[in-house]
């Protein structure tokens, strides 16, 4: 490695003797208003905008493929409707460049902070349903879905409650915050039964208005009465004192770590004050934890690919009428939500891997029931608890798998670091899922459900032996004393 030159150490020094004292004012400033509660429902509404901006496309793409591909007759069985979907795929593959630098810009947050990229976050997620909203063909739709993908994953609200709640209660925490969050992903079956006439095609764009306006207005309350997590300006301004105080060459972000167990005693002491990308790849391949964590998440990831036709899957059950299938949107996001918010009670009690093994079991006995049952014709409302129970099971283990395992892993001076890295691990979704649409036409609307549970049902059941048999538990976990 280059020597630092001493004009460019005492440059070094002065950029963070600047930082230091605007952290350690950020520190001492007290926010609008107090108490951990207050935060909780800032970041609870942030959940809703969250959850509607990532749930609003899959269930409008059908209606925005009748408006803008003129399906006729609104046919998902018909051809020009499957050559639709395969050409939606095709135009998403440039798409994927931007996936792939994501986990890059979420490490940004070790080093910047959490607080600004929560509202960009927010911020970005209104701005991207509204380009789909007001999109004059496909290809602008896919560039609206690209912005709201490439922000939604980030759940900084996620690291802001894995910080600041009591570690007791911090897996209660984050699935009541979701749980309610999902709630809201029911005003989109509410809106589209007041807003989308299927007379007239073009009013799915309707459907949109009212979540762009409240997320847009979530992510500037975010930003006016939330402040840094206690966590990351304890350390930013520790390491930045260590630095200063000693004139290091090591950098800003520099912190000493004592080993974590055996698996991190092989790092070197230049790797343990290292950070950024190189820091987290490095941990997570030394770290047998995580390395088992990110082989379950790669096969993982292959599943949520496999459960993304939920709509066409009804439509060409034909038993659903247009009032069926607006209680059906409302029902599913209720009865996922109340899965989601009691997730977290399972997570604390049972622990992290025995609440994984029974997410996935729930995932697989909803997907079949949904599947067949659309076939069977057995009604909007047991449609609708058998696909809220999948997604509740296949998302919960998910957020598990992505969030609460890395999270409880890895240090705060690289968290948020290694939760980025490690989500590489969804490019198997990113490819499983680009094949599936090129190939929709081909697998057909009539098949799809049943292929999609073919697939789906084995790659859960390895998911969930593999981390039983594999992975560590995490439970009760003090993420301050993680190194």
């Amino acid at each position: 490695m280059k020597s630092e030159t001493a004009a460019e150490k005492e440059k070094r020094l002065q950029k963070e003797k600047k930082e230091l004292a605007r952290l350690e004012k950020a520190n001492l400033k007290k926010p609008l208003v107090h108490g951990f509660w207050f935060l909780l429902v800032i970041l609870t509404v942030i959940y809703i905008a969250d959850e509607i901006s990532s749930n609003m496309n899959g269930v409008m793409r059908p209606y925005m493929i009748f408006d803008l591909f003129k399906v006729p007759n609104s046919d998902t069985t018909s051809s020009v409707y499957g050559n639709a979907v395969s050409v939606m795929a095709i135009a998403t593959i440039p798409t994927y460049i931007l996936t792939a630098i994501n986990p890059l810009y979420r490490t940004l947050a070790d080093r910047f902070g959490r607080k600004i990229f929560l509202f960009i976050n927010t911020l970005s997620m209104g701005l991207g349903m509204l380009i789909c909203m007001l999109a004059p063909n496909p290809y602008i739709f896919v560039i609206g879905t690209c912005i709201t993908g490439f922000f939604t994953p980030n759940d900084m609200q996620v690291i802001y409650l894995m910080e600041t709640a009591p570690k007791e209660h911090r897996a209660k925490l984050c699935s009541i915050t979701k749980g309610i969050g999902l709630l809201s992903v029911s005003l989109i079956g509410v809106l589209r039964s007041l807003f989308y006439n299927p007379a007239e095609v073009t009013t799915w764009r309707i459907v949109y208005l009212i979540p762009v306006i409240v997320t847009v207005a979530i992510a500037l309350i975010a930003f006016l009465f939330t402040r840094e997590t206690p966590v990351f300006l304890e350390r930013r301004i520790n390491a930045l004192k260590q630095s200063v105080n000693e004139g290091s060459q090591a950098p800003a972000a520099a912190i000493p770590v004592a080993a974590e167990s055996q698996e991190t005693d092989t790092h070197d002491s230049s790797d343990k004050k290292d950070s950024g990308i190189g820091a987290a790849i490095r941990y997570i391949i030394h770290s047998k934890q995580l390395r088992m964590v990110a082989i379950v998440l790669f096969v993982f990831s292959m599943a949520i690919a496999l459960s993304g036709y939920s709509t066409e899957i009804l439509l060409a059950g034909g038993h659903m009428s247009d009032s069926d299938m607006n209680l059906f949107y409302i029902v599913e996001p209720i009865v996922y939500a109340v899965f989601a918010f009691f997730s977290g009670f399972f997570t604390d009690a049972l622990g992290r891997k025995n609440s994984g093994v029974l997410f996935g079991i729930f995932a697989i006995v909803g997907m079949f029931f949904f599947v067949f049952g659309s076939r069977w014709g057995i009604g909007a409302v047991p449609l609708a608890l058998a696909n809220g129970f999948m997604f509740g099971g296949l998302w919960s283990l998910s957020d598990l798998l992505f969030l609460v395992l890395p999270g409880e892993s890895a240090p705060t001076r690289i968290r948020a670091t290694v939760m980025a890295v490690i989500s590489y691990m969804y490019f198997s979704n990113m490819l499983v899922s680009m094949l599936v649409g090129i190939f929709y036409n081909r697998i057909g609307s009539a098949n799809i459900g049943v292929f999609q549970f073919a697939f789906f049902a084995p790659i859960i059941l390895f998911s969930i032996i593999f981390l039983k048999l594999k992975v560590k538990e995490t439970k009760d976990t003090d993420l301050s004393k993680v190194e």
